[in-house]
């Protein structure tokens, strides 16, 4: 089971990527989706009304980081905030597989962190794969604003060519239109900082070597 925090801070303590996909011109959400082969499942991330960002390239009152300076509220309900619990469709090969969250968005309340079931369904059966372990982590901050982490075990593809390299698209047209995200090998996003302080750690040791030898060459 997931941590007590809220999806939005697990997902960024893990470091994993996100896309900004758009509802309309004024709402954005942010959706990441990755593969996870050392626990052999996917991860899909939604955070449906995520805090803006300084946009020194709008007029003062088209930025939607002033409306959220000077009213939170207000930003967060004139936008989409709602969960979204359906439609999450992840094409593998030739099949579709659409999962769906078992969770009414309107009975999360605010401040408020809990747990759902979900629901996959299977073109090669035609029929509904109904999950009610606690593989969807949802939150809905002060404003109403509602996140999600949803687990996706590899077994409930019933198929055996799943692992670390497996291409994969994820798409929810209610929420990004024709928007995609398509996964081609383990996702990396969590261990680049990893692969990056191992490169500068190298680089440190490399170039102290090369100053000791210099040290040396000088004094002989």
């Amino acid at each position: 089971m997931y941590a007590s925090w809220s999806p939005v801070s697990e997902w960024k303590e893990n470091g994993y990527p996100t896309e900004v996909w758009r509802t309309d011109t004024y709402s954005y959400h942010q959706i990441g989706f990755i593969n996870d082969p050392k626990n052999n499942q996917l991860l899909i991330y939604v955070n449906m009304c995520p805090d803006p960002k300084p946009n020194k390239n709008s007029r003062p009152y088209n930025d939607p980081y002033r409306d959220w300076l000077t009213d939170p509220y207000k930003y967060y309900q004139s936008r989409y905030h709602t969960l979204q619990p359906y439609g999450y469709n992840i094409n593998i090969g030739n099949a579709t597989y659409r999962v769906d969250l078992d969770v009414n968005p309107w009975n999360i309340q605010n401040g408020k962190s809990g747990y759902a079931g979900i629901k996959v369904w299977d073109p090669q059966t035609n029929q509904y794969k109904v999950i009610k372990d606690n593989l969807c982590h949802y939150y809905a901050n002060s404003y109403s604003s509602q996140s999600a982490i949803i687990k996706i075990p590899y077994n409930v593809f019933n198929r055996d060519d799943l692992n670390g390299s497996t291409k994969m698209t994820m798409q929810n047209p209610n929420l990004g239109g024709n928007t995609k995200i398509t996964i081609s090998g383990a996702s990396t996003g969590p261990y680049i900082p990893a692969i990056i302080a191992f490169v500068l750690a190298s680089i440190a040791a490399i170039s102290y070597s090369h100053k000791r030898k210099l040290v040396r060459h000088e004094h002989q």
